[in-house]
């Protein structure tokens, strides 16, 4: 059974989902543009690239913050 949400929770909520769709758009955008730009090899840099991203954010949700 889900519990009430306060309109503050539910701003916040929708705020860290914009950012969770915004970084997904970014990265599914780097990757088609190293496509088109270099072919795989330009996948593997964008690839190669997100690496520390996707590390840092998942030490940040792992501390709990946000």
């Amino acid at each position: 059974m889900a519990t009430e949400q306060t309109p503050e929770q539910q701003a916040k909520d929708a705020r860290a989902e914009k950012i969770a769709f915004m970084i997904i758009g970014a990265i599914l955008a780097a990757l088609v543009g190293g496509f088109l730009l270099k072919g795989v090899m330009g996948v593997g840099l964008v690839a190669l690239a997100t690496v520390p991203v996707i590390y840092l954010l998942l030490v940040i949700m792992a501390g709990g913050k946000g």
